[in-house]
């Protein structure tokens, strides 16, 4: 037996209709830009051969959202999108924390 599709209802936009999409589309083109920039500043942040380079990219593979990984850690999720841009630093503290929630052993002090 095959699965029953969708039905695609089509009609004509309203005005007021055309009229918000217009601006939504404007809006995404003035965003456009720099969400792009910042792609690519996440990219290359990722991309480093350091520490926090490695940290960036255990975050993207982690199946927890950015979101859960923040509350996890106890920072903002603003805050640990500025680290993945490489636009801000975190303390050492809360590396640690966020190397803990990745799932790195770090050893014990004595």
């Amino acid at each position: 037996m095959s699965e029953p599709r969708a039905k695609r209802v089509s009609r004509e936009l309203t005005d007021v209709e055309k009229g918000r999409l217009m601006e939504h589309r404007e809006a995404i083109r003035q965003e456009l830009p720099d969400l792009t920039a910042r792609d690519q500043m996440r990219k290359d942040a990722r991309d480093e051969g350091t520490l926090s380079g490695e940290l960036r990219r255990s975050i993207h593979a982690s199946d927890l959202s950015l979101a859960e990984i923040a509350t996890r850690v106890g920072i903002t999720a603003i805050m640990l999108d500025d680290f993945l841009t490489g636009e801000r630093t975190l303390r050492s503290d809360v590396l640690d924390r966020l190397a803990d929630v990745l799932g790195y052993e770090l050893p014990k002090t004595k």
